[in-house]
């Protein structure tokens, strides 16, 4: 069966851990976490959840109730339950009249929470079955991020974007490097507002002022740019970010973030709000050791899940897949060649390889990385190669042939 988005509002946090730990079931993943505030319902209705999950501790206030009223109105395609520690046969009744579906137990376990849960999705499916709404498609937000300068990383969003909107994905790239960020000019764009401008704007963040402040990119690839100089930098809030993402995503079907080579509140705030974080790194130590620390740090503030290690110009060197494998517990999900000559062609032009040069090597394991990704969400396959259509996709995690590659020496 399809995987149930679930949002999980709650003020707690252990309450958040606690949930996060109950539903690790292949049937039900957790879309986000939010709370009761304007700010959250906004979230709440981005994310499309089939399943929004209250989880409080003691008495369920009245403004609760009015909060999951308007959740039902302007999402009707999910279901509402509350997770409480005190249930009463008023709480019960009070929660029907609301609409909301159940009244669960924190003491259920795991097995029975998950299986709850897929009954009464079930029975809401049956409830509908009558009806002609649709289902909107969910966005995808996936980051790219390397701790360390040079890995290559807005490189790859920049071309990951460029061929995601080429397939006809409705697609938006957002430079959050807010210090230095240069997509713009990876695109041969030259905008005249920037995300500085947009926050600024009198009319707020919203998706009519999103789409006046984005350049667009001949292959329908919508850019917000960072901004023009660093002192502007200290405009935008982590804040800001959230607000953005979250105006963004009904609207689009993949939502690219470039993220600076830091964790600051910002940058954290962007990964938390994604649903893939790309970690673009280097077959070196210094991109190992760099790659160990942000990968503990995001571990421990439980974003790990999200992980996945990208290999970028791989070459053949004195470090192998199984040095990264140890050392970070993760598996490689994708290697990129090294072409130095080429990329640097095509970021003086501003045109992507994936554009300048299709056939390139470099160009192909971008297109199976793209490929992969839009098959896990989409369960569609995507062809490696226009024009050689028999050839599909290269299979993952499988290093590209590098002629005299150390690391084949070790196998």
């Amino acid at each position: 069966m399809e995987k149930l988005n679930a949002v999980v509002l709650s003020e707690d946090m252990d309450l958040r851990i606690y949930l996060k730990n109950h539903l690790k079931s292949d049937n039900i993943i957790i879309a986000g976490y939010s709370d009761f505030s304007s700010a959250g319902k906004l979230k709440v209705e981005s994310l499309f959840p089939d399943i929004v999950i209250c989880a409080i501790r003691g008495e369920v206030e009245e403004h609760i109730f009015s909060f999951v009223q308007q959740i039902l109105i302007n999402l009707r395609n999910c279901f509402v339950v509350i997770v409480n520690d005190s249930i009463t046969v008023e709480l019960v009744n009070k929660a029907a009249q609301f609409g909301i579906r159940g009244v669960i137990p924190f003491t259920m376990s795991e097995e029975d929470l998950v299986k709850e849960l897929l009954n009464i999705y079930d029975l809401e499916l049956q409830r509908r079955l009558d009806t002609n709404d649709g289902k909107k498609i969910r966005s995808k937000v996936l980051a790219f991020f390397s701790g360390k300068g040079g890995t290559g990383k807005t490189t790859l969003a920049v071309n990951t974007a460029a061929q995601i909107a080429k397939l006809g994905k409705r697609t938006i790239l957002l430079d959050l490097d807010l210090n230095f960020g240069n997509v713009t000019m990876a695109l041969d764009l030259n905008p005249r507002d920037s995300i500085v401008e947009l926050v600024q704007d009198r009319n707020g963040v919203t998706i009519e002022n999103i789409n006046s402040f984005c350049a667009t990119h001949n292959t329908g690839l919508s850019v917000l740019g960072a901004p023009k100089s660093p002192e502007y930098a200290e405009y935008i809030k982590p804040d800001d970010i959230e607000k953005i993402i979250d105006t963004v995503r009904p609207y689009f079907e993949y939502i690219i973030l470039d993220l600076p080579p830091d964790l600051s509140d910002a940058t954290l705030t962007a990964l938390e709000n994604s649903e893939e974080i790309f970690m673009v790194y280097n077959m070196d130590i210094f991109s190992l050791q760099n790659a160990k620390s942000c990968v503990d740090v995001l571990r421990q503030l439980h974003q790990g899940d999200k992980l996945k290690l990208l290999v970028n110009k791989f070459s053949k060197g004195l470090l192998n897949e199984k040095d990264f494998v140890k050392t970070l517990e993760m598996p490689v999900y994708a290697y990129i060649r090294e072409d130095a000559k080429l990329i640097c062609a095509s970021v003086n032009k501003g045109v992507p390889v994936m554009l300048s040069n299709p056939q390139s090597e470099i160009a192909r394991d971008i297109k199976s990385f793209v490929g992969s990704v839009i098959e896990r969400y989409e369960g569609i396959k995507t062809l490696n190669d226009e024009n050689n259509a028999k050839k599909g996709s290269i299979k993952f995690a499988k290093k590209p042939s590098v002629k005299n590659d150390a690391n084949n020496e070790n196998k």
